[in-house]
């Protein structure tokens, strides 16, 4: 079928209305891709005659709402404090990342970013990272640092100056909770008090966790994970955190045999409990509460 118009007539069209500079000749369909040249930015494009016509733009690249060339966008995240760690999806897509301040694994969106100002969520809460605020942080509550910081989501080796035993808060408990000493503390799990098994999922991770807690403590645990993404699939009761504890662990143990391995890192969780996390895609939360109802 000849086409429509002369060739020459649309690459006019192209070049006056697109800002395109067509190197091949008119496929002869009005909405059939065309290879051009964006002359402004001398990217690469494939618009369709149809669209310049009608106002639509030609480059994909210089629309308000374009994706980016991956290059310049991981470049433009790490002059705001992100190193990317997957392929570039899209502008409105969470990119997962590591911030460079403090280490945190996030997954910002790049609009965001480089929009909105945009930065690390975790950051934002907690700080930065400070070493010598860290240390100020830490010696509020009664701990002294026994090594050099690292960031406020890394286990830290410290020295309870009440109870003089070591242990290795992470800052951002210390932050959010205060007094956190796994010896002296009221946190933990009593073995001899009510306690419940508890599952949770997480949709931007793509991750599903077993956990427990007891239910005489002064954190919520179930609400802290909540703050930070996760959401509650359900909650099962025990007489004893001895009971809680030994069904979580012959769930997660039975899985780990059959080759589901720990999904997410501890940055991921800054609250703790990576090593409870599942893939989602082949390990399902009802998966994990049938178990522990079965052994309850």
């Amino acid at each position: 079928m000849p086409p429509s118009i002369p060739a020459n007539v649309a690459a006019s069209d192209m070049r006056r209305l697109g800002k395109a500079e067509p190197p091949e000749p008119y496929p002869g369909r009005a909405r059939e891709p065309w290879m051009c040249r964006h002359i402004p930015c001398q990217q690469g494009i494939y618009p369709n005659r149809n669209n310049v016509m009608t106002g639509q733009g030609a480059c994909i690249w210089c629309a308000p709402n374009a994706p980016k060339n991956p290059d310049e966008a991981k470049a433009a995240m790490l002059e705001r404090g992100f190193i990317v760690l997957v392929d570039f999806l899209g502008t409105g897509k969470p990119w997962l990342s590591q911030c460079v301040a403090a280490r945190h694994i996030v997954a910002p969106r790049y609009d965001n970013v480089t929009g909105r100002n945009g930065g690390c969520r975790f950051c934002k809460r907690y700080g930065p990272g400070d070493p010598h605020e860290a240390v100020a942080d830490m010696r509020a509550v009664g701990f002294r640092p026994l090594e050099p910081f690292k960031n406020i989501a890394s286990p830290w080796l410290s020295l309870c100056e009440r109870c003089r035993k070591t242990s290795t808060p992470r800052l951002n408990n210390v932050r959010t909770r205060g007094e956190c000493c796994q010896h002296c503390a009221r946190y933990g799990l009593d073995p001899g008090a009510p306690a419940r098994v508890y599952v949770l999922s997480h949709a931007e991770y793509g991750a599903v966790k077993i956990g427990v807690t007891g239910l005489r403590t002064r954190e919520d645990r179930v609400a802290r994970f909540r703050g930070h993404g996760w959401m509650p699939f359900t909650q099962i009761d025990f007489a004893t955190g001895a009971d809680a504890y030994r069904v979580e662990q012959s769930v997660i143990r039975r899985l780990r045999i059959e080759g589901h391995g720990v999904f997410l890192g501890d940055g991921q969780m800054p609250i703790g409990g990576y090593k409870e996390t599942f893939d989602a895609t082949t390990v399902s939360v009802e998966r994990l509460v049938a178990p522990a109802e079965a052994e309850r």
